[in-house]
């Protein structure tokens, strides 16, 4: 004996609520991507600051209106990216200046740590984030390296 349509009908139904209710709390259970830690503004302690964004830096310099990084502005030679590095790759962007290397020792604790590595021209910068309000840039061009310290906005 066949079922009625009717209840066929029903049947199908059901089960067609059935797989949206699980593919609706799939996408309630499934947590949203992250937010970029770096995102924001951070200020030198010369007042200089720097804005992230998803692919690219603005770079605000007093008494300069705001740049933002890119091919045009870094003759041709840009390259912007976030990512992890351990603290071994971080310590070796100062091989040749023992002074630097041991600064970078000291406030290197972790294994390893988010960067946003920033090149431009012939320079290039690390971005190093220490904790939500700490940030640290590691500027190199060539051979000689610099840090600078960031704090959040």
């Amino acid at each position: 004996m066949k079922p009625p349509v009717r209840t066929l009908l029903v049947v199908r139904l059901m089960a067609l609520g059935v797989a949206a209710g699980w593919l609706g709390a799939c996408a309630v259970i499934a947590p949203p991507p992250p937010p970029n830690p770096f995102a924001g503004t951070w200020t030198t302690a010369e007042r200089q600051q720097i804005a992230f964004r998803d692919n690219t830096v603005v770079i605000n310099q007093a008494n300069a209106p705001p740049t933002a990084m890119s091919a045009a502005s870094c003759d041709g030679a840009f390259r912007f990216a976030y990512h992890h590095e351990s603290r071994e790759a971080l310590l070796g962007l100062a091989p040749r200046q023992p002074d630097l290397r041991q600064k970078l020792v000291a406030l290197l604790v972790r294994p390893d740590y988010p960067v946003a590595e920033l090149s431009c021209g012939e320079g290039s910068s690390t971005y190093v984030l220490l904790d939500d309000r700490t940030l640290i840039a590691i500027h190199r061009d060539r051979d000689i390296a610099g840090v600078e310290r960031l704090s959040r906005l």
